[in-house]
């Protein structure tokens, strides 16, 4: 079933198109991630979603319900989205109890209703007990879970977080992330994550959006977009990648500076498109007699794997390599390199 389904969504400001001709639905249950750079149309789109932008064309529904065309918008309050945005937005003037409860109408829950849904929301994200703590005394951590729990409280058929992690330091960010998307799935909550860190949106995703200029540039699942990007733009714009100059003849076979059959010469060799290899897919060996030689210039050690730079012995290509520690290399080693991986090939448009 379809909770979601965006339809040829263009939004403007003035002049300027932000969103261009935009379409892409999600299933019901499924967490998306809108990954992209800055200025991109990611947190634009989010907020035509919620309600709080209009389009100039195209269409929203959300369940079964249309709830965004050019000329009609229905108000936020009626789509029964939860919104999350950056850095929670805690009411500061509201006490923890207060802030959850704030979307509950009053028409439609008793007060021992809404005492009771705040209590749920708490146990779910494990703050029970500061029901009377104010926005001012809890850690970042702990406002973006108050933040969630708000928006989880009126039981929405979408959430919508806008980069709600960016103001975490790195081991909390990830902490948290995971606490969030396990309490998402438990609930079975159709989500958009938006985010420009393309780590946190492979890893938390069922679907991932990438964003260009305000268009998608690809969308799929997290090992579509990873493993057979569209472009090399697309590669590099979802994880490391090396772009190399490529001959492919009409048989198929692929030369380029590290191919497997370890030639590296490049005289002769018509450049007709590029190859794009992942870090993680090149070996690099100190005794191998297979692969193309060079010298170990430069090694970024992180302690569970390092990145490797080599400068190629019979052409200026650097190329940089992920291992799995330990390791025994030491910059200055003569190495061999070879790609163990897919063929990449993009010809020149």
């Amino acid at each position: 079933m379809t909770s979601l389904d965006v339809s040829h969504l263009t939004v403007a400001f003035g002049d300027r198109t932000v969103i261009d001709d935009l379409s892409f639905n999600l299933k019901e249950g499924e967490i998306s991630s809108l990954l992209g750079p800055s200025g991109c149309g990611k947190t634009t789109l989010l907020r035509v979603i919620a309600g709080l932008l209009q389009p100039r064309e195209g269409t929203i529904r959300i369940g079964s319900q249309l709830v965004g065309v050019s000329s009609v918008v229905l108000p936020p309050n009626k789509r029964r989205t939860g919104y999350v945005p950056q850095q929670g937005a805690l009411f500061p003037h509201l006490n923890v109890a207060k802030n959850i409860a704030f979307g509950l109408d009053r028409k439609e829950f008793s007060a021992e209703q809404i005492k009771t849904t705040v209590s749920e929301m708490l146990a779910l994200i494990g703050m029970s007990g500061f029901e009377n703590q104010m926005p001012t005394e809890l850690s970042g951590g702990q406002q973006t879970r108050v933040a969630l729990a708000r928006a989880l409280a009126v039981k929405p058929k979408l959430v919508l977080l806008d980069e709600p992690f960016s103001a975490l330091d790195a081991e909390l960010r990830n902490e948290l992330r995971s606490d969030v998307v396990a309490l998402l799935r438990s609930q079975g909550t159709t989500a958009i994550l938006v985010t420009h860190d393309r780590e946190e949106a492979l890893v938390s995703s069922d679907k991932v959006v990438l964003m260009r200029d305000g268009k998608i540039a690809q969308y799929g699942s997290p090992e579509e977009v990873y493993e057979s990007p569209i472009s090399p733009s697309v590669a590099a714009s979802t994880g490391d990648a090396l772009i190399l100059d490529a001959e492919q003849s009409a048989d198929g076979s692929t030369r380029y500076a590290i191919a497997s059959n370890g030639s590296t010469s490049q005289t002769a060799m018509k450049s007709n498109g590029y190859i794009v290899i992942r870090p993680e897919e090149i070996l690099v060996s100190k005794s191998s007699s297979n692969g193309v030689s060079g010298t170990l210039i430069q090694l970024d050690y992180y302690g569970h794997d390092a990145m490797l730079v080599v400068k190629l012995a019979d052409s200026s290509e650097l190329i940089r390599a992920r291992v799995a520690g330990p390791m025994d290399f030491e910059v200055g080693d003569i190495v061999k390199v070879e790609h163990r991986g897919p063929i990449r090939f993009f010809a020149n448009s």
